[in-house]
């Protein structure tokens, strides 16, 4: 029994051992492949360097440090952060997905999680998205009150989000004052249309004050009018008739007449 207890107790102190000795290994590798992408890094070849902290998370996929710096690397290689086409941000979000991933390791991580936040920050601020690189830098500094590069930019990024404020502002009473100037352009002009109107309204009154107005006549007062020609014809001819009867009893008196 004892010589089995023994056996047993020997088995798994090797398996410790060999345990032990795997992840010593493993460290080994872990640390070898991150000095190897540092060196990159530091020779700004990023894209090497990534690869590199890649083939560290391989070996230990739990690594912080091969985490940011891999993040790091991956940031690195876009030059200009404002560019979005689709391999920058593909890089740009991995990166910042793997930086958010340490800093959120503040309590088994405090340092690292610091240099995350405050990288973060900074990528935020060349992005012009002052609000969330003020928040990134807050929160570095919560983790690490002494961080003087964090509290300066901090500041100026606070500064910066001030006067973005300040001209947004601007812009919108401008906006205002312009929609304004047209509501005021379009008033004048239906005042303008309305005096045309009316000017045209009293031409129009005055041509008609000038024209002879046409009135329609109804066959009652037609048959009036008519009538009245009639009487009027009728009563000429009588005075025509009994004139040339009184001329002609005249000539006749005038030849019988004896002298």
């Amino acid at each position: 029994m004892k010589i089995r207890v023994l056996f047993k107790y020997f088995l798994i102190v090797i398996a410790l051992a060999s345990a032990a000795a795997a992840s010593a290994q493993s460290t080994r590798e872990e640390r070898r492949l991150i000095t190897s992408g540092n060196k990159l890094y530091v020779e700004r070849k990023f894209k090497d360097a990534a690869a590199k902290y890649q083939d560290a998370l391989k070996v230990n996929g739990g690594s912080a440090v091969a985490k940011y710096n891999l993040g790091m690397a991956q940031i690195r290689q876009v030059a200009n952060p404002k560019d979005t086409t689709a391999r920058n941000a593909t890089l740009i979000q991995g990166g910042m997905k793997l930086l958010s991933e340490v800093a959120a390791l503040a309590k088994e991580k405090p340092g690292l999680a610091s240099k995350a936040n405050y990288n973060l920050g900074n990528l935020e601020f060349n992005r012009e998205n002052y609000s969330e690189a003020i928040s990134y830098y807050k929160q570095a500094l919560r983790i690490d009150p002494n961080d003087a590069n964090a509290r300066k930019n901090l500041r100026i990024a606070q500064l910066k989000q001030q006067n973005q404020d300040n001209q947004d502002k601007n812009q919108d009473n401008k906006d205002q004052d312009k929609n304004q100037d047209q509501n005021k352009d379009q008033d004048k002009n239906q005042d303008q249309n309305k005096d045309q109107n009316q000017d045209k309204q009293d031409q129009q009154k005055d041509q008609n004050k000038e024209q002879p107005q046409e009135k329609d006549i109804n066959q009652q007062t037609a048959s009036q009018i008519l009538q009245a020609i009639d009487n009027k014809e009728s009563q000429t001819r009588a005075r025509v008739n009994r004139a040339n009867k009184g001329e002609k009893s005249e000539a006749a008196g005038r030849r019988v007449k004896k002298w």
